[in-house]
């Protein structure tokens, strides 16, 4: 008959001492990858759940960790923990955390596993893959075991890695935590506590013979041999904190406040140093995070506000301490504001900053300029901007303070920022403006306020006109306009169309003011105007249309007319001027006011004059004989000319052949007689006989007349009857 482990011993000589702490460095990552696989303790992962639901493989613990089956029990090495992590990689981390362990010590792979199993018999958990005769008789042994609360647990968990990284002092604080019951009940733990208890008794008559006044180098090597043994010993720390600050008066630790809330620290670089930096304030000394390296600078980015701290950087190796360290100067933590800004406007100074985020209020003093300058205190307690008013033009002296609350409950006030700032002499607003049209042409500006200010017509673009009584540089103003004068006697007039707003800007050195404004409608000029006459006395005028202009108006002595774009594009202009000489004038109509345009002022332009020249006709006719059965033939021309103005010179007229054909235009056929312009003033009426040619004696032909030169478009020629220019 098979007997059950134990049987023959009892209870206590065969389970032993069962652990109360796992004692294993790698047991918090251990618990983090466990959970991650979903199981409840770490020998799960040594089983094959189907056959451990079959009963076909369990785990046994208690004579160490052994895979059994029923026909066979196999220890558990590393190499077959290794093994099942490549078979299984699902399990594999907790596996090979495990082939960890058991590398490190074969007998600490049953301690963590019996720890974690220990609670959980307690708890009456079944199905755990465990050798059924091992699962009752730890239940029972579990029962007799101190139950360790959430504190006792995580001390308990802490002391592996605690001592690895030779925390002693923490190390005591954890088995002071677990309590004698648990030591008494785990004998490795009691066997740890008196070790630890000796250790640290050694530590303490050391630290009392180093502060007992011996020379520094005697004391500065005994806190540095505490700290190889407790390197969590605050006492040898501050230690060597006062002995660096004894010996380093000009502080070669550099700690200044930075933005942020944070702390800048630099000190004197020594090349292949490694330093660890600490925070030495009340309470124990900490690390600043972060500041280890070889590196001579660190940031402390989360400083305990409104404490007075020093920094020490200490040279160290394989990570302990080997000297004295470098100590800055005592600091109170109490962050400035940020980003403190001032702007200057008429009479006031504002004031912006960013409130850090610790401080309560913010204090502002605020200095006058003189040697009798008044204080003004004002306190903010949320809001990041304050306006000072009814300040006289000056230099103004800013102090800017932030409270902080202390952990004493009081508050600290930080060093302040400190700035300057001028209230500049700023231009007299203008309170209105208004334009007046002249009855012919041009606008005068004029307003009221603004005394001893310069005064500047400007144009904005559409919808960015700033509001009257706006603060302004005049580096970012538009140019001037050139053709508008504020107060001038005399009237302008843009040299193009105009329709929008004016707005005046009031000026005083750097500094400028936004002011009210008025809407003008100025149409274009007319443009090269030109008169064509045609029969029956009409005149047809030629001209640009003037931008901007609703419409046109034409006078002349008797008679005026208003005319449309769109007929003038459409018909033109055509005047019954009569065949003397005539002066029009054309102006530009402001066009009329559409809804939603607002009230503009439609000033007029100066109207345009155009000479019209009286009609100047010029007449031809053959003079024929006949020859021949009957024929006629030309002889001679007969020429007049009348109406045409003596200080315009008259176009020549030209008498042009052609055989057959009538000619077109005067280079269609050959020139017979050329009278120049000059000749035909000279003498209105004239008869000039033709040349003789051979070809006005072989009919078919035709002769025709033009006229060249300048001013042939405002001459009339004035021709005889077709029949009397061809000859058959």
């Amino acid at each position: 008959m098979r007997r059950g482990f134990g049987e023959q011993l009892g209870l206590p000589g065969a389970l032993g001492s069962l652990p109360l702490a796992p004692l294993a460095r790698e047991y918090q990552e251990l618990m983090e990858r466990q959970i991650e696989a979903g199981l409840r303790y770490a020998g799960e992962a040594l089983t094959d759940p189907q056959e451990a639901a079959a009963g076909d493989s369990f785990v046994s613990v208690l004579d160490g960790v052994a895979l059994c089956t029923p026909r066979r029990r196999r220890l558990v090495d590393e190499a077959a923990l290794r093994s099942l992590a490549d078979a299984r990689p699902a399990r594999a981390p907790v596996l090979r955390l495990l082939a960890g362990i058991r590398r490190h010590d074969p007998a600490l792979l049953r301690r963590v596993l019996l720890y974690q199993l220990l609670p959980l018999l307690r708890q009456g958990a079944t199905g755990l893959g465990l050798d059924p005769a091992e699962h009752g008789l730890l239940a029972k042994a579990a029962r007799t075991l101190p139950v360790l609360d959430e504190p006792r647990r995580t001390a308990a968990e802490a002391l592996a890695p605690l001592w690895s990284r030779r925390r002693l002092r923490a190390c005591a604080h954890a088995l002071a935590t677990l309590g004698p019951e648990v030591l008494r009940a785990d004998p490795r733990l009691a066997g740890l506590d008196a070790r630890l208890r000796r250790l640290l008794a050694d530590c303490d008559r050391t630290l009392a013979a180093a502060a007992s006044g011996t020379a520094p180098a005697e004391a500065e090597a005994g806190y540095l041999r505490v700290l190889s043994v407790a390197s969590d010993d605050d006492e040898a720390v501050r230690g060597l904190i006062r002995l660096g600050t004894s010996s380093a008066a000009d502080a070669p630790l550099t700690a200044r406040p930075a933005d942020g809330g944070r702390i800048a620290l630099s000190w004197p670089a020594r090349p292949g140093t490694h330093w660890r930096v600490l925070r030495d304030g009340p309470g124990r000394p900490l690390p600043v995070p972060g500041a280890t390296g070889t590196a001579s600078t660190a940031v402390d980015t989360d400083p305990p506000v409104g404490l007075r701290v020093r920094y020490a950087a200490f040279p160290v190796e394989d990570g302990r301490p080997t000297g004295a360290p470098l100590v800055s100067r005592p600091l109170l933590v109490a962050p400035d504001a940020e980003e403190l800004a001032l702007d200057d406007g008429p009479g006031r100074i504002a004031v912006r900053w960013r409130r850090p985020r610790t401080a309560s209020t913010s204090v502002l003093t605020l200095t006058g300029p003189g040697t009798d300058a008044a204080t003004v205190r004002h306190t903010v307690d949320r809001a990041e901007e304050h306006v000072f008013t009814d300040l006289e033009p000056g230099t103004y002296a800013l102090v800017l303070t932030t409270r902080h609350p202390s952990p004493d409950g009081g508050t600290v006030n930080s060093p302040g920022v400190r700035r300057t700032g001028t209230v500049h002499a700023w231009p007299r607003p203008l309170t209105a403006l208004t334009a007046e049209p002249g009855p012919e042409d041009g606008v005068r500006f004029t307003g009221y306020g603004g005394e001893g200010s310069e005064v500047r017509l400007v144009t904005w673009p559409e919808g960015t006109a700033p509001a009257p009584g706006t603060e302004l540089r005049t580096a970012a103003l538009p140019a001037p306009l050139p053709w508008a004068r504020y107060g001038a006697a005399d009237r302008a007039t843009p040299d193009g169309a105009f329709a929008g707003l004016v707005s005046a800007v009031t000026v005083r050195g750097e500094r400028a003011l936004a002011g009210p404004g008025v809407r003008l409608d100025v149409p274009g000029p007319v443009g090269t105007p030109r008169a064509v006459r045609e029969p029956g006395g009409q005149v047809r005028l030629l001209f640009d249309w003037p931008s901007g202009a609703g419409a046109v108006h034409a006078a002349w002595d008797g008679g005026e007319l208003r005319i449309s774009r769109s007929r003038y594009v459409r018909e033109g202009l055509r005047l019954p001027l009569g065949p003397g000489p005539r002066h029009v004038t054309l102006r530009p109509l402001v066009p009329e006011a559409r809804p939603g345009d607002g009230a503009a002022v439609g000033v007029p332009r100066a109207p345009v004059g155009v000479d019209v020249p009286g009609e100047a006709v010029v007449r031809y006719r053959l003079l024929t004989r006949r020859r021949g059965l009957g024929r006629r033939v030309p002889y001679a021309v007969e020429v007049s000319a009348h109406g045409h103005d003596p200080a315009r010179p008259l176009p020549d007229l030209v008498l042009v052949h052609r055989d057959s054909v009538r000619p077109r235009h005067a280079g269609d056929g050959t020139v017979l007689l050329r009278v120049a312009g000059a000749a035909l003033a000279a003498a209105p009426f004239q008869t000039l006989g033709l040349p003789p040619a051979p070809d006005l004696s072989r009919p078919p032909y035709a002769l025709r007349a033009f006229l060249l030169g300048d001013g042939a478009g405002a001459v009339r020629l004035e021709e005889p009857a077709l029949t009397t220019l061809v000859v058959r």
